[in-house]
């Protein structure tokens, strides 16, 4: 079974939180009428699907050709506030696909699109259905295979995941002051008025890891220093991202990575150091005095080629410290950001424009 290269990012160590049972997704209400859309009724295609696809309220179950199944749960709730836009996901089953051998869904969420799920010997893909190979002739849709039982190797997997992130997150955590908790694949926040924002990880999906276009984890990474804003550092395939929760409201800011706030509290930059992520920003500067977060100051991917900014530290709220270099070199040149009655720029590291 494959693993995502999350896995190779940090989380190796073995912990007691054992069981792929701890990882299954927790009931989620049933979700709307599944004709969203197209004018395709999920029923009508889940009928006609021999067995090999069915849904149990949120959750879209697909029958591989292995045995195995594939279970693609929505993201509707997390926990007493409806998921963020950024997060927020639904899956629809169109039918068989015999154009490209596979299961055709439909994915609703930040970016919605149609994707197929090739019914084949490789581990679980999701291709988007414009870039999907087709078939040198019409694939029919196959009788279901008999079921198999789960790989031991998937319990083990999130096993040893659960036990790395835990050196991380238990200290964090433990200073919380029972404001978070983590509770298997669930890390939840508790807000100033009582309610609580949860966050799900996408790592087992069923009974196989889940595709690389929808692997997900949450791992807690501590509070702003003035108590204000939880930082979540969202990890996927190959990268990774950051949620600035807001403690009062719940609202949630989408950063490059996790931040740094300057001492002060009042602001807090982030930066894109690996390059497999197409970020829109390289770098960014967010104000955190308003109601809510606000960006105020940015360099555009488009206009940095391949140059990556390293966060060194603040020297206080308007001289920031960086390092900036190709991505792929090991060179880097020290710089300093500053602020002042003109707005931000950059100078040398020694301060001299």
């Amino acid at each position: 079974m494959r693993k995502p290269a999350l896995l190779a990012i940090a989380l190796t160590a073995a912990a007691g939180i054992a069981g792929a049972a701890l990882w299954t997704r927790p009931p989620m209400p049933e979700p709307p009428p599944a004709d969203e859309g197209d004018g395709k009724n999920e029923a009508d295609a889940l009928a006609a699907s021999n067995g090999l696809a069915s849904r149990s309220g949120a959750s879209l179950s697909l029958r591989l050709k292995s045995g195995e199944t594939l279970a693609l749960t929505d993201r509707i709730a997390c926990g007493d506030l409806p998921c963020p836009k950024e997060l927020a996901t639904r899956y629809r089953y169109r039918g068989w696909d015999p154009a490209h051998g596979g299961f055709l869904l439909q994915i609703a969420g930040p970016n919605a699109e149609q994707m197929i799920l090739p019914y084949g010997e490789e581990d679980p893909i999701l291709v988007d259905v414009r870039h999907a190979q087709i078939a040198d002739r019409p694939f029919p849709m196959p009788l279901p295979p008999p079921a198999v039982a789960t790989d031991e190797s998937l319990g083990e997997w999130l096993t040893d995941i659960a036990g790395g992130r835990s050196q991380s997150e238990a200290p964090l955590i433990g200073a919380s002051q029972g404001k978070v908790k983590r509770q298997g694949p669930v890390l939840s926040l508790q807000l100033a008025d009582g309610r609580r924002f949860d966050l799900t990880d996408d790592l087992a999906c069923g009974q196989v890891s889940c595709p690389p276009q929808i692997f997900r984890s949450f791992d807690y990474a501590g509070r702003s220093p003035d108590r204000r804003f939880d930082v979540i550092e969202v990890r996927w395939d190959e990268a990774s991202a950051a949620l600035l929760v807001d403690t009062r409201s719940g609202a949630v800011t989408l950063m490059l990575g996790v931040p740094k706030f300057s001492p002060d509290g009042k602001r807090a930059v982030a930066s894109v150091t690996d390059l497999e992520w197409s970020a829109p920003r390289r770098l960014e500067v967010w104000s955190l005095g308003g109601t809510a977060p606000g960006l105020e100051f940015s360099l555009s991917a488009k206009d940095e080629d391949d140059t990556v900014y390293q966060v060194k530290n603040w020297d206080d709220g308007d001289h920031l410290r960086l390092q900036r270099g190709a991505w792929a070199s090991t060179q880097r040149s020290d710089v300093m950001l500053v602020h002042d009655a003109e707005g931000w720029h950059m100078e040398g590291g020694d301060g001299a424009n």
